[in-house]
């Protein structure tokens, strides 16, 4: 017994000894004693309000026998995809107060999309020095234009209203399950966070809840559906029939995003895509029939020149196709517990060349090759070496074909390109700060369709087209951040 004493003694002690050298080095902060520490501070009444499309307003009433003198209210994104921020509360100091608070959620990098839950909580101080928290609570950014109904399965739910019938929702919600078990074994994940599909009715409901878009942008395109990973949030528009298509393809991106970990803003969009295609349970025949003319009229992009998708809606639309099949290739010939390996290689080394040498010995010029001579076709011969540099002893072939690459992709295809993530849907903002303290938004898809005329090439990289006119509409897919206003960021 006396030997258990010591011993008792002993851990105790260089446990005291660790505790002291953790707080000196500032590695151990204490939260539970400013939790107690509150005095006499009490918490009459809080709430969050959702005034879409404008903002959320946070609100709390308290009092305390000292003079209060600082309200803050911390969010972050429920899914927990970025850091906690705060905002510090206006009010009249004093020993009973009334303190506001407003995330802006609509203009510039504040865009929030409905559906997104947040976590938050209040923190208040007195002038004694003394802090009360309140209890983490959530609340879903909701377009309060409509009555909304749910129904959800696992980790899905699909929010609809109006002339959507619960049949129709349901078809929504079973194309995302299908989107799912065809795609989690291929990606090597579980779905960890709840995912929530917004559905509107008609387009002129849901332009509202868009990120903004310049007159001539929304002249000529309609979105059909956004995809935000960090939200784990889909808006989806006027699903007929072919919405479930538009459905799995968008919601394959929140998956490839969760693959792909804090990595998912660099996943180059041939990846992206023709894994969001792959998963699509309605995939679109059009694109293999684009995918030919680009073989038959030599405007194949090599894949390194892909890391977006950019260029008249014609060139677009090859690039789906041309990524579908690369994709289709890679599971064929190296299986699709492969496609998972990728996606590991990919979280550490946040290159995608370096992570194909890791799994499959080729980077990506060397799969341009590999999946080109599977065609029948040859491969693109290789770059004129630098001043200086010795170049590599490779054959070179005879008759190597002709690439015609548009202008607007050569001139996005600078040394260090900047990829976005997505097919048919939008980015997804969260309650992350920014150096402004405000959410950033995540990148992410938009589906579009063409109304006619020419498209912005750098700002749409997906035109995905419906299959009875194909040439005349498509869809498109975009990427963008966001933030909140002026929140601080706490971690």
């Amino acid at each position: 017994m006396s030997g258990n004493l010591s011993m008792m003694k002993i851990l105790v002690g260089i446990f005291s000894v660790l505790l002291l050298l953790g707080l000196s080095a500032g590695t151990v902060t204490f939260v539970a004693p400013a939790l107690a520490d509150d005095g006499d501070i009490e918490v009459l009444e809080s709430s969050a309000e959702s005034r879409f499309p404008d903002s959320i307003n946070f609100r709390v009433k308290a009092r305390s026998t000292s003079p209060i003198d600082d309200v803050r209210v911390h969010f972050r994104l429920a899914s927990g995809a970025k850091g906690r921020a705060y905002r510090i509360a206006e009010f009249e100091p004093g020993d009973e107060v009334t303190a506001e608070a407003e995330l802006l959620t609509r203009t510039g990098t504040n865009y929030i999309p409905p559906g997104t839950i947040i976590e938050y909580y209040f923190e208040i101080w007195d002038k004694e020095g003394r802090v009360h928290r309140t209890p983490k609570e959530e609340l879903m950014y909701t377009d309060h234009r409509f009555e909304w109904q749910s129904i959800s399965s696992g980790a899905v739910a699909v929010h609809f209203y109006g002339d959507l019938d619960e049949r129709r929702a349901q078809s929504v919600l079973v194309a995302a399950e299908k989107a799912t078990e065809r795609m989690l074994p291929l990606l090597g994940i579980e779905i960890t966070d709840p995912v929530q599909i917004v559905v509107y009715t008609q387009y002129s409901d849901m332009s509202s809840a868009i990120p903004f878009r310049s007159h001539a942008h929304s002249a000529n395109l309609i979105t059909e559906g956004m995809a935000f990973s960090n939200e784990m949030v889909l808006l989806v528009h006027s699903p007929g029939m072919s919405a479930d298509g538009t459905v799995a393809h968008e919601f394959v991106h929140l998956l490839v995003a969760q693959a792909a970990g804090k990595a998912h803003q660099e996943v180059p969009a041939w990846l992206n895509e023709g894994l969001a295609e792959y998963g699509n349970i309605d995939p679109n025949a059009g694109y293999d029939r684009f995918l030919q003319k680009g073989i038959s009229t030599g405007r194949l992009n090599p894949l390194w020149y892909q890391n977006r998708f950019v260029g008249k809606p014609e060139d677009i639309l090859i690039a789906y196709g041309q990524a579908y099949s690369v994709v289709q290739h890679l599971v064929s010939e190296y299986g699709a517990a492969s496609i998972a390996d990728l996606f590991k290689e990919f979280q550490e080394t946040r290159d995608i060349d370096d992570a194909l040498k890791a799994v499959y010995g080729f980077d990506q010029r060397g799969l341009d090759a590999e999946w080109r001579t599977s065609l029948g076709l040859e491969p693109l011969a290789e770059p004129e070496p630098e001043v200086g540099e010795k170049p590599e002893a490779r054959p070179t072939p005879t008759t190597p074909p002709t690439v015609v690459l548009p202008s607007s992709t050569i001139a996005a295809t600078d040394a260090s390109p900047t990829p976005v993530a997505a097919a048919k849907s939008l980015p997804t903002p969260n309650p992350t700060a920014s150096a402004e303290g405000n959410p950033t938004q995540s990148a992410g898809c938009a589906a579009v369709i063409a109304q006619g005329g020419s498209v912005e090439p750098v700002v749409m990289f997906l035109l995905l087209g419906a299959l009875a006119a194909l040439v005349a509409r498509g869809r498109r897919s975009d990427g963008g951040s966001g933030g909140a206003g002026n929140e601080q960021q706490v971690d």
